[in-house]
């Protein structure tokens, strides 16, 4: 560990912390969520976010029911390209094959440049086993476009563990995880990070061990841990929990998506702070990973579906109550209509929009260059 120890692990190998500026912490620069699904019919349902993308009438069902199958105009729909045409459904649906899958190396670094060109540094692509991870192809992006790109390891939620996983001890995942960092794959390209690290809700025996092996491989490389929650508040403080019980250092945790999972309150009541303080109040980072999604068609409850501007007034309120420190953002880009090159937000989002729209909201620099540099950047340096 003494390679890494005060350094930032990146796909190129170790980099001095200086060195990285702008960071995006939740990424997915390459990827297949298609979890081997090569039909609509086979794909529909197989995880969290595809059933709640598809879980409409407009696709055949109602939301709450299952089966039997997806609408025949819908499925029409689901093997075309994004072009201006279906870029509407797209925006309004997800669920369209190709928009799963984001495995065009030309494509992002085409992204990566945009990004670099408005001022960003580096990528934490948060793509565990599972999910096509792509070492070789994340060492080809970092040569490219010289932005620094940061690997995840571990696991991801149930629908995409291995299909020995339950044969798999606690132990034997932690030996994965670990080696994955201290030894690297793909001919030594190591991790830089934990995660993320999928859960459902309710928790799965599974997702548990996988939860466990992970903070057991960080207690001994120091790595950082990014924690994906299930869709309840409840899948937040019982990753706490057992975090707790693992002995683990919640310093050097962060909650991805936490702008829709700690919200409880139905609208016009869903801007409540308090779960967001109380989170803050354990140590561990928040990170809000949806800057770039504005649309209200996505809406599917009760509870509000955040902005931009929501998103930021949940900073400003946590950096006002001391915990300025904890604060982390990004897009969580991980299906390709959200490219710039797609009529997407991309990238460059939170560099060229984002930081613009913190100074228009009274973010001074130095709050700006603390959740952007400092916090990602502290993160990611191994102790």
């Amino acid at each position: 560990m003494t390679n890494r120890r005060g350094k930032v692990q990146t796909v190129l190998g170790p980099v001095p912390p200086e060195s990285v500026g702008i960071t995006l912490p939740h990424e997915h620069v390459l990827i297949d969520m298609t979890a081997g699904q090569s039909s609509a019919s086979a794909l529909l349902g197989s995880t969290e976010s595809v059933e709640r993308a598809s879980a409409q009438p407009e696709a055949g069902l109602e939301p709450g029911q299952n089966g039997p199958g997806v609408a025949a105009s819908f499925t029409n729909r689901w093997g075309k390209p994004v072009t201006l045409d279906t870029r509407a459904d797209i925006e309004r649906y997800w669920f369209f094959y190709g928009n799963y899958r984001l495995t065009d190396i030309d494509d992002v670094i085409y992204e990566a440049n945009l990004f670099n060109r408005h001022g960003g540094s580096c990528l934490v692509d948060q793509t565990p086993r599972g999910l096509a991870r792509d070492p070789r192809g994340l060492a080809q992006v970092a040569r490219a476009t010289g932005v620094h790109v940061v690997m995840g390891t571990g696991f991801y939620s149930q629908h995409h563990h291995p299909s020995n996983m339950s044969e798999m001890s606690i132990s034997r995942l932690q030996e994965l995880i670990t080696g994955d960092i201290v030894d690297g794959v793909a001919g030594g390209i190591r991790a830089g990070i934990i995660g993320e690290v999928g859960l459902s809700w309710p928790l799965s025996p599974n997702e548990e061990k996988s939860l466990r092996a992970s903070i057991r491989s960080q207690k001994a490389t120091g790595a950082p841990i990014s924690i994906h929650p299930g869709y309840s508040p409840d899948s937040v403080w019982d990753a706490i929990r057992i975090v707790e019980e693992e002995g683990g250092d919640l310093s050097r945790v962060a909650f991805s998506h936490v702008e829709h999972r700690l919200p409880s309150r139905p609208a016009p009541h869903s801007f409540d702070p308090a779960p967001f303080l109380e989170l803050a109040a354990t140590g561990a980072s928040l990170l809000l990973d949806g800057f770039g999604r504005e649309a209200s068609h996505r809406q599917r409850g009760p509870i509000d579906d955040p902005n931009d501007g929501v998103r930021l007034n949940y900073l400003m309120t946590l950096a006002e109550a001391g915990y300025e420190q904890q604060l982390l953002i990004s897009h969580d880009l991980a299906l390709q209509h959200w490219y710039r090159r797609y009529g997407g937000f991309g990238w460059q989002h939170i560099p060229e929009t984002v930081q613009q729209l913190m100074r228009y909201k009274g973010f001074d620099q130095q709050l700006i260059d603390q959740i952007l540099i400092e916090n990602p950047r502290r993160l990611l340096t191994f102790p």
